[in-house]
């Protein structure tokens, strides 16, 4: 049965990142405004989310719950959901784009990182709640 929900969240995924990389990409984009408030934003998240993952990689989902509370969880519940399209407004939003020119290459991009934090999200719940 995970096995089942890990495919099917690859389409979403890629669904999901391809609308909100359209839209970032025809019209957030000309309004300097909310552009620059969505990469600021994006930067606090995608930092969160660097330090959220060493802590994971380096104590574990079980110890890092242990010396953050039931936060930890909380905190990275929100970061599942946030990181994506924070790493979308990351590539997509800064004036002078290097790294991706194209809404449709970030959005396959942000469907690789969901796909990633679909299997973090796995590994973290199963460590802190067990295997159901």
């Amino acid at each position: 049965m995970e096995l089942f929900g890990i495919a099917q969240s690859i389409p979403v995924a890629l669904v999901a990142s391809m609308l909100y990389c359209f839209l970032l990409d025809r019209v957030v984009f000309k309004f300097e405004r909310p552009r620059r408030w969505l990469l600021v934003t994006s930067y606090v998240v995608l930092a969160l989310f660097a330090a959220e993952l060493v802590i994971v990689l380096t104590v574990g989902p079980e110890r890092g719950s242990a010396i953050f509370g039931p936060s930890f969880y909380v905190v990275h519940l929100r970061l599942f959901f946030l990181t994506v399209p924070a790493f979308a407004n990351f590539l997509l939003l800064k004036p002078h784009r290097r790294f991706v020119d194209s809404w449709y290459v970030a959005s396959f991009l942000c469907t690789v990182l969901a796909f990633f934090l679909v299997l973090l999200q796995y590994h973290v719940s199963e460590s802190l709640y067990g295997i159901e």
